[in-house]
This record gives C-alpha cells, sequence and structure tokens, in this order.
C-alpha cells in the first residue's frame, strides 16, 4: 500500500493486515528508485499515495503534479518491472460537474482543478502501463482530517457554520473503499470502477445537518453558495465540480458491497462527537 496511513490505508489494516503499509516517510512516490526498491517482488500494489489538498494542488501545481501524476508514473513503472497489478484510488474531480445526471465510467473526464488535472494524469498512468484498476470515489472520511470532523469541532467550539449548498454528491466512508478494494482483489475488475456511498444525493450542507443531527448536536447550519463561500474565506479557492454525483451501476454489477451513505455518516459523526 502506498499511502498506507492515509484514512483509506487506515481502513484497510484490519482487512488486510499481512499487508505492507509504506507511510510517505518509507515510501515517497515521486522518487522512482525508492519505489522500484519498495514494489520490487510484489505482487499486488495498492495506490493510495496523493497529495489531496485541492487549495494547496492549485496554488502549489507543480508539487500536485510530482505527487499525483509522476507518483502515479513511478508507481505504475514499478509495478509493471515487478509484474505486478496495481489498485489505484482517483476522484469525482476528473469531471467537470455540469452532467444533469450520475458520471458512467465511460463519460470523458474534464477536470476543472490542478487537483483533477493532476489526479486524472495518475489514473492514465496507471491505465496505460498494465492490467490495473483505477477506483473514483468522492468526499471521503474517516481516520483522519475530514469535512465531518471539522463541522462537528466546529460545532463543539460554537462557531457559526455556513457550509455550501450547491455543490452534490454522496460522501463515502473510507471503510467502504477499503472494503471494494479487498472485494476487487478477489475477482477479475474492471479498468474503471466508481465507488461512493449509496443513498440519495446530498449538498455540502445537507451531510452536515446529517452529521450534527446523528451526533446530537442542534447547531444551525447556514447554507451558502460556492461563490459567496470563496468570498467570505477573502482567499482563493480551487474549482469545484457542482455535480460530484457517480454511478454505481457497474459496482453493483460486480457486487462491491456499498453502504447507504446516510447510515454510515451518522455512524461516523456518532463516534467522531
Amino acid at each position: 500500500m502506498t499511502g498506507g496511513d492515509g484514512q483509506v490505508g487506515r481502513a484497510l489494516r484490519p482487512l488486510l493486515p499481512t499487508a505492507r503499509y509504506a507511510t510517505r516517510v518509507e515510501l515517497d512516490v515521486t522518487d522512482q528508485a525508492r519505489a522500484n526498491d519498495a514494489i520490487a517482488g510484489v505482487d499486488v500494489v495498492v495506490h493510495l499515495a496523493a497529495m489531496t489538498d485541492v487549495d494547496r494542488c492549485e496554488r502549489e501545481p507543480q508539487l500536485a503534479e510530482e505527487v499525483n501524476g509522476a507518483g502515479s508514473r513511478n508507481v505504475a513503472a514499478a509495478a509493471r518491472a515487478a509484474g505486478a497489478r496495481v489498485i489505484g484510488v482517483s476522484t469525482d474531480y476528473v469531471f467537470d460537474g455540469t452532467a444533469p445526471g450520475e458520471y458512467t465510467e465511460a463519460d470523458e473526464p474534464r477536470p476543472l482543478s490542478a487537483y483533477g488535472r493532476t489526479k486524472l494524469a495518475g489514473e492514465l498512468a496507471l491505465l496505460e502501463a498494465g492490467d490495473n484498476t483505477v477506483i473514483r470515489t468522492s468526499w471521503v472520511y474517516g481516520d483522519g482530517r475530514n469535512f465531518i470532523r471539522t463541522i462537528l469541532r466546529a460545532a463543539a467550539a460554537g462557531r457559526p457554520l455556513a457550509v455550501v449548498d450547491d455543490q452534490v454528491g454522496r460522501p463515502t466512508a473510507a471503510d467502504d473503499v477499503a472494503r471494494a478494494i479487498v472485494h476487487l482483489l478477489s475477482i477479475d475488475p474492471p479498468r474503471l470502477v466508481h465507488v461512493t456511498g449509496d443513498g440519495p444525493p446530498a449538498s455540502w450542507a445537507g451531510v452536515a445537518e446529517q452529521s450534527l443531527a446523528a451526533a446530537g448536536l442542534t447547531v444551525p447550519v447556514e447554507h451558502v453558495s460556492t461563490i459567496e463561500y470563496g468570498r467570505r474565506m477573502d482567499s482563493a479557492l480551487a474549482q469545484r465540480p457542482a455535480n460530484s454525483l457517480l454511478s454505481l451501476d457497474r459496482a453493483r454489477g460486480l457486487g462491491v458491497p456499498l453502504s447507504d451513505w446516510r447510515t454510515s455518516a451518522s455512524a461516523y459523526a456518532r463516534g467522531a462527537a
């Protein structure tokens, strides 16, 4: 596992306890020689290492390309040399969010941000290097820094909550991504598959309200537009897709275990409160 100390890596540990979980200190994917050494002799690489701070990627696009683009090329090359296959994790941000419905695996990516562009470059690196698989997911939360935990802490501290309501998607538990990876390791997987929480679409404001209610916090959430939120932050934000809905038809057909995001997010919020 590259990026083995991230949210999905931590969720995988109890499911695949004998796997090797390489942290960033142990494996810097921007270093081809270190990637070659780490991956030599393995059968499967689960590629999780990434620069995921969307706004930092916009401020430092070269670094984002080094990690998300070139880093994935390094992992793909090392895996190919070792005869290993790769399962990599990507993002809904490879799409521009203008579609009227759910994005399928066949839809053409059109990223809006440096994060989306570099993650798409990473996807292509994996898919062009061999018989590898890319999982696209969205709005991940787990053991680590994430939106739900941030909202709960802000509410507990008594800070006013203004949350965007014009970006729509489905939150995804890191546990769901981990279970999907384990399942895909047990079958002959497709090249691309979308894995997110199941259930109805939601805005970030809706996710905040669901999480606060589950945690027993009666805190009002002000719904604001993306433009208004950026104005209040008084800083340049990377452009986000307004529609992050990914079709789950392929995942369901493969028997990938999926949970309703409302159930998973509520359980997570109760535990994190």
